[in-house]
């Protein structure tokens, strides 16, 4: 059939891990201190984003005499407006409102007879502009989505190509791609928190062989502790979920600062955050009545393992668990108990299992995949990402981008989904919650900043007079997974 083409089974295992609770949808948010012109943005989609077959395909589904088979298939009546809103963020047009609207906007469902994107334009946000992004997972993993998105920015305005307006009657050109953006080593790589470079070396799955009798034990170790898992402790962020959910972002932290942290300590980039994430949910935790003395609470944490060459639009990652250091008080030894963690992950195969794992789901059905994500969704109290993003300031339809940031979907019964997104030398975390178990997610974007101070200030006393003002080496670009 014209227009069709075959889901691949990691890419259906994604689609089948939705949920009316917890859509597998990647939620993203521009900023803009200026206007964006509809048309003008609609224009940069036709140009730029609709080159790629897989904006115009929706998805088909079909039992076959082998089980289950997904297809993407191009929508004969593909209309893109029908995929860009357009609304007036309500009065006072504040951070809050935008928040509130922001959560509102997410929990629709994607229209599943469409391609499963939708954006928003948003005006009326302080002078500027908010533009709203959903792509559901299934499309494609954190790596392949930050080089499609960026291909629609220019790094100047002088530099961006001349739109033309579609209500003019002359469709832009959609024959070609703008260069990609270099946005450091690799042009919108994503470079999560518990791969290095070592994991590069197993970066096709497909490919790579069990050596020896060494490595089976490890792999059967591997399965043995994803089988036998417990339950994560009981924490204000386990517990039955709902629909509605609340959303917030922090202000931009210096990556500068990070690394200054990271290279006094002896530590990574991911290792600083993540420990300071883990600061602020003890903190939150505490705030709420409970004791998180000796307690852990598991983040599910996506790993790329994407091949350096490799820019299909598709999942190429696998997941992992990491257990967070809420139970132990003193900062610096939960940066190390921290680093310890991630280390031991990094040297396993865990990520290759998980992610032959997922590609099993795609071809089980339906019923048993749902319980299989379900069993493990509940191992868990969080999702945990982090994507680097570029290292100096873009524009998009003439306008310069601000901020970024965006929300990680949860599966099945996680309530709690931790972003982190450096951009033009700061890092952002955005924080998705469930209404029902942390509905004020705010608080626990001030008690990551209120941590990250705090080791800052600790690695500038362990550091010496004069130190971490702003003299580290930030090498041009973002926190790689050596850093």
């Amino acid at each position: 059939m014209d227009g069709r083409e075959p889901m691949s089974s990691v890419d259906r295992a994604w689609l089948l891990m939705d949920d009316p609770k917890n859509p597998m949808v990647i939620n993203g948010l521009w900023i803009f201190r200026e206007r964006l012109r509809y048309e003008h943005v609609l224009a940069v989609l036709e140009e730029r984003l609709l080159i790629h077959e897989r904006f115009r395909q929706r998805v088909v589904q079909e039992r076959g005499a082998f089980g289950p088979r997904s297809f993407w298939q191009t929508d004969p009546e593909f209309d893109l407006r029908a995929h860009v809103g357009r609304m007036v963020l309500p009065s006072p047009g504040d951070m809050e409102t935008l928040n509130r609207t922001v959560a509102g906007l997410l929990t629709v469902p994607l229209d599943m007879n469409l391609p499963l994107w939708r954006f928003t334009l948003i005006e009326g946000f302080g002078g500027g502009s908010a533009f709203f992004g959903r792509i559901h997972h299934c499309i494609g993993d954190g790596a392949a989505l930050v080089r499609v998105l960026l291909a629609l920015t220019d790094e100047s305005a002088e530099a961006a190509r001349p739109v033309t307006d579609p209500a003019a009657g002359h469709p832009p050109v959609r024959n070609t791609l703008p260069p990609p953006i270099q946005v450091g080593a690799r042009p919108g790589a994503a470079k999560l928190p518990a791969a290095r470079e070592g994991a590069r070396e197993r970066a096709n799955p497909l490919a790579l062989t069990v050596r020896g009798g060494q490595m089976a034990g490890r792999f059967i170790a591997v399965l043995a502790k994803l089988a036998l898992m417990k339950t994560d402790d009981k924490t204000a962020f386990k517990g039955e979920v709902g629909v509605g959910k609340v959303v917030a972002w922090s202000e931009g932290i210096p990556l500068d600062d990070v690394k200054f942290v990271k290279d006094t300590m002896g530590a990574t980039v991911n290792d600083v955050l993540v420990a300071a994430m883990a600061g602020a949910l003890r903190r939150y935790v505490e705030s709420r009545g409970d004791d998180p003395e000796g307690k852990e609470i598991r983040a599910m944490v996506p790993v790329d393992i994407r091949a350096p060459d490799d820019t299909k639009l598709t999942n190429r990652f696998a997941l992992v668990y990491l257990p967070l250091p809420i139970g132990t008080a003193n900062p610096i030894e939960r940066l190390f108990a921290t680093k310890r963690r991630m280390d031991a992950i990094k040297r396993s195969p865990e990520a290759l299992v998980t992610y032959q794992a997922i590609a099993g789901l795609g071809v089980v059905s339906d019923r048993v995949a749902r319980r299989v994500r379900g069993y493990y969704a509940d191992k868990v109290s969080a999702v945990l990402t982090n994507v680097p993003g570029p290292p100096r300031k873009l524009y998009f339809a003439g306008k310069p981008l601000d901020t970024i940031v965006f929300w990680v979907p949860q599966s099945g019964s996680i309530g709690v989904g931790i972003s982190i997104f450096s951009y033009a030398g700061l890092v952002n975390i955005g924080l998705i919650t469930d209404r029902g178990l942390a509905p004020d997610p705010e608080t626990i974007i001030a008690a990551f900043q209120a941590e990250f101070e705090n080791l800052l200030r600790l690695a500038r006393l362990r550091a010496g007079p004069g130190k971490g003002n702003g003299e580290s080496d930030t090498r041009g670009g973002f926190a790689s997974n050596a850093d």
